[in-house]
């Protein structure tokens, strides 16, 4: 059944490759600008400069700084700090890279990598703050989004934590390599997960239009379809809403920033693949961080 639905959307999809060539090719090019202009120049320096960070065993170094705080929040040590420190900087789906590494380099072990993968879901604040000045012209509401996002993790974080601290013990790398070969192979890693990224947009793009477009979807319901399926789609059809409610439009950034939409979701399952990382912990995790940054927003809302 699973399999007859896929070959039916991908079908559907190669109908409309035929019959409206120039609406699909208008969708990629859209997509494309957006990964150019917007998702590559944020994501990429900090995918790089994080794998490099991480081949010159720099979670060391942060853990020294943050280990008492996160021991005392979230019972971690080590290598779980420099996931939870620079996933909240980096934008998703950095948690999952870091974690996906740092599980491959044997400086976390399968419980503590699934343990990180329910809260380590974080959109770039800048990220944030951008669409945020876009759509209410506002960037105090930037920074109330921002802090509903990240306090909803780490509530996350408390309540489904190991019930033993971890041990805090230095981990050296077995050899570090000249900086000429990591640099290289952090550009080609990252260059890998910048392709996933851009394929996956341009496909949920292609998605989104098809169904909004055939289905002839008021506004509204667009905006949720395009929000479910990919979250950057999602956002820059908030701007056009025909609602002055600031609320309502607050509401739903933030909704489709904590889901992350399907596209994130793929780019997840692709990263931890068949490493076992469990993705039911990371769908559980966007569902309740999505509850709870909600129930936040309104409580802090009321106070601005």
């Amino acid at each position: 059944m699973k399999n007859k639905l896929i070959q039916v959307v991908i079908f559907v999809i190669f109908l409309s490759l035929i019959i409206s060539p120039g609406l699909i090719t208008t969708e990629i090019t859209n997509a494309l600008k957006i990964f150019i202009y917007t998702l590559f120049p944020s994501i990429f320096p900090f995918f790089l400069i994080s794998d490099l960070l991480i081949n010159y065993n720099f979670c060391n170094t942060l853990s020294k700084y943050f280990s008492k705080i996160n021991n005392f929040l979230f019972h971690t040590a080590n290598a779980s700090n420099f996931v939870i420190i620079m996933s909240i900087f980096s934008g998703f789906p950095s948690g999952a890279k870091y974690i996906k590494t740092l599980l491959d380099k044997k400086l976390l072990n399968l419980n503590q990598a699934n343990y990180l993968i329910t809260f380590t879901h974080f959109a770039n604040p800048l990220f944030i703050l951008s669409v945020s000045k876009l759509i209410f012209n506002n960037s105090t509401l930037g920074y109330l989004i921002i802090l509903c996002h990240i306090l909803a993790n780490i509530i996350i974080g408390i309540i489904v934590r190991p019930k033993e601290k971890e041990i805090d013990k230095p981990i050296e790398l077995n050899e570090i390599k000249p900086f000429s070969i990591n640099l290289s192979n952090s550009i080609k890693s990252s260059f890998n997960l910048l392709l996933l990224i851009l394929g996956n947009t341009c496909f949920f793009f292609i998605i989104t239009k098809i169904l909004t477009t055939y289905l002839n979807l008021n506004n509204f319901l667009s905006l949720l379809i395009n929000g479910f399926f990919d979250m950057t789609k999602g956002i820059t059809s908030i701007s056009i809403l025909n609602t002055s409610s600031i609320l309502f439009k607050g509401i739903l950034l933030l909704s489709f920033i904590c889901f992350g939409g399907i596209n994130v979701h793929m780019q997840v399952l692709d990263i931890i693949g068949k490493s076992g990382i469990k993705y039911k912990n990371f769908l559980l995790g966007r569902i309740s961080q999505l509850a709870i940054s909600i129930c936040l927003f309104f409580i802090l809302y009321s106070f601005i």
